[in-house]
């Protein structure tokens, strides 16, 4: 892959999370592939019954999808290569903060796959490092 196709793939990626933190679903689901999959088993989908698109959407249509859009993105990291993007951020809950780190694949132009490790931010951490 070229630069030129990795700063492409970082880009749709940020476009997508800019997009979901407005609330436009409809517009972040433009992005998203035909045959999009998303790993995350708190998304239910049944591929008889729906698209992996629509799944995702209806997903964030859910009061714990709604509380990830308020929060809105506080991306600390990207990091970039070939098809994958992977997006390290902080997500401000009710419940407390968490660190996430999500991961596309990138196909045709559009996302195609998904993946994430979420993790809550500790409120006394066991190092001075901190998770960001």
């Amino acid at each position: 892959m070229t630069t030129t196709t990795v700063d492409t793939n970082r880009n749709l990626v940020l476009d997508l999370f800019m997009r979901f933190s407005s609330g436009d679903i409809d517009a972040a689901l433009q992005l998203l592939h035909p045959d999009f999959v998303s790993h995350n088993p708190m998304v239910p989908h049944d591929p008889a019954a729906t698209t992996g698109r629509q799944a995702f959407a209806d997903f964030f249509r859910t009061p714990a999808g709604e509380t990830l859009l308020k929060a809105g993105p506080d991306i600390r990291r990207i990091i970039t290569g070939d098809d994958l993007v992977a997006v390290h951020n902080r997500i401000g809950t009710p419940g407390g903060d968490v660190a996430a780190v999500d991961i596309f694949r990138v196909a045709d132009g559009l996302i195609a796959e998904h993946w994430d490790v979420v993790q809550p931010v500790p409120a006394q951490p066991a190092n001075p490092h901190g998770m960001f």
